[in-house]
């Protein structure tokens, strides 16, 4: 099953994504500031290793998208902007990251982004 987990979103914006998860059956959580150093493998139960390493606070919104197919990812994102709740950092499950902290994929994303935005 699709699964959306929420990471440091604004309440507006929050409640605008889980209303959209509702409309297409998708299951979407907030995701604790206290469990951004567990493994993203861990907090969707694909791994019973909880075990929590160092990490700061997330300074911006993420969103991660777990068990997402190439259509319903298409159609999840031009709903988000449709209703005006575009977030810039997001990621896909894939093999390599799953096994990441939140915090760890949160400044991965954030690089990327920022280097992407200077060759603009």
């Amino acid at each position: 099953m699709a699964e959306v987990l929420l990471f440091n979103i604004k309440k507006g914006k929050a409640i605008k994504i889980k209303n959209l998860c509702r409309q297409i059956h998708i299951s979407c959580r907030d995701v604790d500031g206290s469990d951004y150093g567990v493994r993203l493998s861990a907090l969707l139960g694909i791994s019973a290793d909880r075990t929590s390493k160092p990490c700061g606070e997330l300074d911006g919104e993420m969103l991660y998208f777990a068990g997402f197919n190439g259509g319903l990812l298409n159609i999840f994102l031009d709903q988000l902007r449709r209703k005006k709740a575009s977030v810039a950092l997001k990621a896909v499950m894939t093999e390599t990251n799953v096994d990441f902290t939140p915090y760890e994929l949160y400044c991965e994303l954030k690089s990327e982004h920022e280097a992407l935005s200077q060759r603009r």
